[in-house]
C-alpha cells in the first residue's frame, strides 16, 4: 500500500523544496540526483514554528510561498529525510 501511495503522489525535484502550494497534497518529494526523499506535509507540519512569524524560515515562506535548499537538506529536516 505504501508503494502505491508513493507511486501516485511523487513529485520529482532537483533540490529540497517545501511550498505552500504543495501543502496538503500528500506528496512524496524525490530528489534523485542527491539520493533522498521525504513526505512534504510531514516536514512542514513538524516545523510550523519555523515558518511562523519570528521563525528562521518565515521570510522566505511568507514572501515567496516556498522554502528551498539547493544542496542537500536543512539539518532541521533530517528526521524526515529518507535515503534512496
Amino acid at each position: 500500500m505504501l508503494v502505491k501511495k508513493m507511486k501516485n503522489n511523487v513529485n520529482m525535484r532537483k533540490n529540497f523544496f517545501l511550498s505552500q502550494n504543495l501543502y496538503g497534497q500528500k506528496l512524496t518529494i524525490r530528489v534523485e540526483n542527491q539520493g533522498f526523499y521525504y513526505d512534504h506535509d510531514d516536514v512542514v507540519n513538524a516545523n510550523k514554528k519555523r515558518f511562523s512569524l519570528g521563525g528562521s524560515a518565515y521570510r522566505s515562506w511568507s514572501r515567496y510561498k516556498y522554502y528551498t535548499k539547493t544542496s542537500g537538506y536543512p539539518g532541521w529536516a533530517s528526521n524526515y529525510i529518507n535515503k534512496m
